[in-house]
């Protein structure tokens, strides 16, 4: 009589899968490694615009996520769990891609004295707030990844457009109210061949008479970001051109969520705007934060960075990025 082999129970199949601490210390350093990479390229006139382009398709990242996002998926325009994705209907992915590994914070709740353990069946505090113990890299999925044609059902990318005709509904005014809550007025006239000026000892914002209003509001957007990068403080210690890169950056993404796509007309194409990583770093998360709360106030909800990279290198007990 021949025996039937028996199929390995869930419990042996999971324990053969388990990650030994080496091989988990291996993974973590590679995907820092990656991070590092991203950094380095944030240095660079096309980095940095893939960088803003992805931002207003990709909000629901923090900035070290963006940039593993798009060092393994630079093609990246909607990324999620495979899980989200079967929700909607696309269970498969496309053969020979590979999932995206991106950071997920861990957080555990903590007692009064963290050297005392919890005795058997004690109850944790619900209102003690969670703290950050560390970083694990999980998998998800960009649309382009998927079987069949998934983009069907995901919103088009608006069709670039000059900078002429009108400015989409409500934004002018978003931004302006947003500047005279920062106690500054505005003002349309000569700008002495720019688009626009912001004085901050008169605090007063001024925009040219003579543009269309897509450009007035791009323009109003950009002297808005001026005001909330905190340029005003900043311009005696940061070079003028990385203040305009970040101005203008915020500007673009702002835009290109309400529906106006200005990234060709409006990035500064100049390699190595970014002296080192922790300028590119410093910029890149300033940009994405005031975006964030410009488009936030506009009412386009945007999620929370989750982590920095001091916040990984802490986790990992590994150097800062220098």
């Amino acid at each position: 009589m021949t025996r039937t082999p028996r199929r390995p129970s869930r419990a042996a199949a999971k324990a053969r899968r388990t990650v030994s601490p080496e091989e988990r210390a291996e993974r973590l350093e590679a995907a820092r490694e990656q991070l590092l990479e991203g950094v380095d390229k944030l240095m660079t006139a096309d980095g940095w615009q893939q960088l803003i382009t992805s931002r207003a398709w990709l909000r629901r990242y923090s900035l070290n996520n963006l940039i593993m996002i798009l060092q393994q998926c630079p093609e990246a325009t909607d990324v999620r769990p495979l899980s989200e994705w079967k929700r909607e209907g696309y269970g498969f992915m496309r053969k020979g891609t590979h999932k995206i590994k991106i950071w997920k914070p861990c957080f555990r709740r903590t007692s009064e004295d963290e050297n005392t353990k919890p005795t058997e069946g004690a109850e944790t505090d619900p209102d003690k707030a969670p703290a950050l113990s560390g970083f694990m890299l999980v998998p998800v999925v960009d649309v382009s990844q998927l079987q069949g044609d998934p983009r069907a059902a995901q919103p088009s990318p608006p069709e670039p457009i000059a900078l002429c005709g009108d400015a989409p509904r409500g934004l002018w005014d978003g931004v302006a109210a947003q500047i005279g809550a920062c106690g500054f007025r505005i003002e349309r006239g000569d700008c002495g061949g720019a688009f626009g000026r912001t004085v901050f000892s008169e605090r007063r914002v001024t925009v040219r008479d003579d543009v269309e209003p897509a450009q007035a509001a791009k323009t109003l957007t950009h002297e808005l970001a001026h005001i909330l990068c905190d340029h005003e403080t900043r311009l005696a210690t940061t070079p003028r051109h990385v203040l305009e890169v970040e101005a203008e950056s915020v500007a673009c993404i702002v835009a290109a969520v309400c529906g106006m796509d200005t990234l060709a007309y409006s990035v500064p194409y100049v390699a190595g705007w970014a002296a080192d990583r922790e300028t590119a770093r410093t910029s890149a998360e300033c940009v994405l934060r005031v975006a964030d709360r410009i488009l936030d106030r506009l009412g386009h909800a945007a999620a929370s960075p989750v982590a920095t990279l001091e916040d990984l290198a802490a986790a990992h007990g590994v150097p800062a990025v220098a």
